[in-house]
């Protein structure tokens, strides 16, 4: 007889650019996938999907919370209430498995690491009644309260990597309103960035999965749009390329997104030409966007943080990716020690210069377990202690050369500067040229009574509320061509209402309030 199992994956507090990325991490839906295999009951939680069932956490055998830095408040929360209840429960992710003592803290278990066969052998170990001591990567309180650290689990093999079956996304409650369906191909990354948890989360040795197996579970999913999750999605060409010429001879060519490095764009990082065999055959197998870890726009910004990129290739590879119709959405990072007062705006009058479409401009932020978090917590600048704030979206330490202050009021002005009224205004004059007979098609009487319940809704923000109005007017066919035709000013015209959502929220404004109260 399995165990009643239910795992939560919270959301972040507040508004963040995110808000209306409907995907889930994928490894409570791998875990999940894991543990139904072994005869257990499993349900996931994800809070951007679907709100929690607290009354059915309540009645299971054990709870896992998966949390980063930014929602251990929220996970450390949940807890507490379950284990007032006395509901087991399980901490794991990226924030816990570099401060478990913390963590235990709030729950009896904390899985560390890349914890698949962790959280199994926990649950073994719980069924049968065996010593936790032989687990490895776990953290608990012993029977007197005190915590105790196993030894590390070794990261996972290609080997083992390669037998870990498919997330079962079914799991997930809500799973249905996923815009996009996530996959993951890789773990790890070769690169070594100052504030990437990646590396000491997954280590910088690469494991992939077989191109038959991608090729089956892109079957599987069936989706209409495919985001790969991968930190860095082009790490070997080679494999890359095997595997989208085998997307394009199997026909499962769903467009697509990824997260790439700039040099992907050129043959290699020693020869720097473009790649354009390698850009068309990305065009064909359905790739629509890249999001491009461009950080920053000076060299020496690149080489402190240890990017490995300078901003000739940048500036090369963006033009190459526009240049075989693959937009980009250029993800920036204001606040290191190189940047000044000036640098936000700069960033964003760099990223209007090279046309890029979308523009997310984070502040760095140091995690813990990065090599960012050593050198700034020895150097005694981190600002604030609230988990919460660390979501890149405040400013939680020090900047060398202006004030805390500074930086955050230069980050929104930044983001304001780029997603401006004139420029929402362009891109849609510009989209609607472009897409004329398109959206004359959208023209209908039936559209046309709903445009202003519709744009009473938009201003509310209350987006799943629109969907069954357009549904009811318009067939499929006809909204695919709209959204195909008007995307671009949707996005932005949702980024600037975002930010505006972020600037107006009470815990903003409050710490706004504490950055400016500094010396």
């Amino acid at each position: 007889m399995g165990l009643r199992i239910r795992l939560v994956e919270p959301r972040p507090a507040g508004h963040n650019v995110y808000d209306a990325v409907l995907l889930p991490r994928l490894g409570l839906p791998l875990i999940g996938k894991m543990l139904a295999g072994s005869g257990h009951d499993v349900r996931i939680y994800c809070e951007v999907l679907a709100p929690v069932d607290l009354d059915d956490l309540l009645g299971a055998d054990l709870v896992g919370i998966s949390s980063t830095t930014a929602t251990a408040p929220a996970a450390y929360r949940l807890a507490d209430l379950l284990a007032s209840a006395g509901v087991p429960v399980v901490l794991g992710g990226p924030h816990v498995s570099f401060c478990a003592d913390e963590a235990l803290g709030h729950a009896p278990y904390v899985v560390r690491g890349e914890g698949e066969q962790t959280i199994g052998e926990l649950v073994a170990c719980l069924e049968d009644g065996r010593p936790l001591e032989e687990v490895r990567g776990l953290s608990f309180r012993s029977g007197d309260g005190e915590p105790h650290h196993n030894p590390a689990r070794p990261r996972c093999t290609q080997e083992e990597f390669e037998r870990l079956p498919v997330p079962d996304l079914n799991l997930i409650e809500g799973h249905g309103r996923m815009s996009a369906k996530p996959i993951m191909t890789q773990w790890g990354c070769p690169f070594d960035c100052e504030f990437c948890s990646v590396i000491t989360m997954f280590s910088r040795v690469v494991r992939h999965r077989r191109t038959d197996q991608v090729l089956a579970e892109l079957e599987g999913l069936g989706a209409e749009d495919v985001f790969f999750y991968d930190d860095n999605f082009v790490v070997n060409k080679a494999r890359t390329t095997e595997l989208l010429r085998s997307m394009c001879a199997a026909d499962l060519t769903p467009p697509w997104a990824a997260q790439v490095r700039a040099d992907a764009a050129q043959r290699s990082m020693s020869r720097p030409e473009v790649d354009h065999e390698f850009l068309t055959l990305m065009r064909q197998s359905g790739c629509q966007m890249v999001m491009v870890g461009i950080e920053a726009i000076t060299d020496e910004g690149l080489a402190q943080i240890g990017k490995r990129q300078r901003v000739a290739t940048i500036k090369r590879s963006v033009g190459a990716f526009h240049d075989h119709g693959i937009a980009v959405h250029g993800m920036f990072v204001a606040g290191l020690d190189t940047d000044t007062a000036a640098s936000a705006t700069a960033t964003a009058d760099f990223a209007r210069r090279l046309g890029i479409e979308t523009f997310q401009l984070m502040v760095e932020t140091p995690g813990p377990g990065t090599r960012l978090w050593d050198r700034v917590a020895a150097e005694g600048r981190l600002l604030s202690d609230d988990w919460s704030l660390f979501d890149g979206h405040h400013v939680v330490m020090a900047p060398a050369q202006m004030t805390a202050l500074e930086l955050q009021l230069g980050v929104l002005e930044a983001m304001r500067r780029f997603y401006s009224w004139p420029a929402i205004l362009a891109s849609g004059v510009t989209s609607a040229l472009g897409h004329l007979p398109d959206l004359t098609s959208a023209v209908r009487p039936a559209l046309l009574r709903q445009l202003p319940t519709i744009a009473r809704l938009a201003w509310a923000r209350r987006w799943d509320d629109i969907a069954p109005l357009v549904d009811a007017a318009l067939p499929a066919q006809v909204q695919a061509r709209v959204a195909g035709a008007l995307w671009l000013p949707a996005l932005r015209l949702y980024a600037r209402r975002q930010l505006a959502a972020w600037s107006e929220q009470d815990s903003s404004r409050a710490h706004l309030e504490f950055l400016a109260s500094l010396r």
